[in-house]
């Protein structure tokens, strides 16, 4: 697993100088890097660029880096930068994944990533050792929520208000839920929305092109722009892409 680092920095040379060290580590390649922090948050908030790592500086113009390290993690791991070790606590309070200090050398740069590197892969490895066996949803014509078998649901589909879910049986089933409500149960690792129509089974998933998925059962859907970077990053870091 190779992870893209982006770096958001208003100083030049740390976006320089992590640059070079991500070239010359193993682990990582470098996705991109921005001095300019509505330019950087931009690029990453919309799906603009992929990135795994994020090295954030906490101390920007107009803005403190702890601030970003809640909407950042959900794009991915945030490793803080600063001259300052007195923001640490804080930091990882707020859900960072890693602390470097200026200045820093090859040697610490590269120790941090082996670290989030880790942590990464722990995570996901729980996350995936722990599937969820079944889900109680609200469907239409019933009065109780009914259980669906998790590895049975193939996709799920928009339909104004309601969701269409697809099952492997054969079986259709329009559940009371919106997509965007329901995506929140039918969450990663193993589901994943996929575009404003669709949710999908990653396990029913055979292949993907820059433009669509292609599941077991023979559907193809088209991706939404903005959706596209998250499926990358969900088997990039499921060990799933290298």
């Amino acid at each position: 697993m190779i992870l893209k680092c982006y770096v958001l920095d208003d100083m030049p040379a740390i976006v320089r100088i992590i640059k070079t060290f991500c070239e010359e580590t193993p682990l990582t390649s470098f996705a991109g890097g921005e001095s300019d922090v509505k330019k950087g948050l931009d690029m990453l908030l919309n799906g603009k660029v992929e990135a795994d790592i994020i090295f954030l500086d906490i101390e920007m113009p107009g803005v403190s880096g702890l601030d970003l390290i809640e909407p950042l993690s959900r794009v991915g791991a945030v490793i803080l930068i600063s001259a300052h070790k007195e923001f640490g606590e804080q930091a990882f309070e707020r859900g960072a994944m890693g602390y470097i200090f200026k200045p820093f050398d090859l040697k610490k740069f590269q120790d941090t990533i082996c670290r989030v590197f880790d942590k990464i892969r722990d995570q996901n490895a729980l996350k995936l050792n722990s599937p969820v066996p079944f889900y109680y949803l609200p469907l239409e014509g019933r009065d109780n929520r009914t259980r669906l078998k998790a590895k049975e649901i193939v996709y799920a589909e928009a339909t104004g208000n309601f969701t269409v879910i697809y099952m492997t049986t054969g079986a259709e089933h329009i559940c009371s839920l919106n997509l965007t409500q329901l995506s929140t149960l039918l969450a990663p690792p193993h589901f994943i929305r996929i575009s404003r129509s669709y949710t999908i089974n990653m396990e029913k998933v055979i292949s993907y092109d820059a433009n669509d998925v292609y599941m077991d059962n023979g559907k193809v859907f088209p991706f939404g722009s903005k959706f596209r970077p998250e499926f990358i990053r969900l088997i990039r870091q499921s060990g799933m892409l290298y």
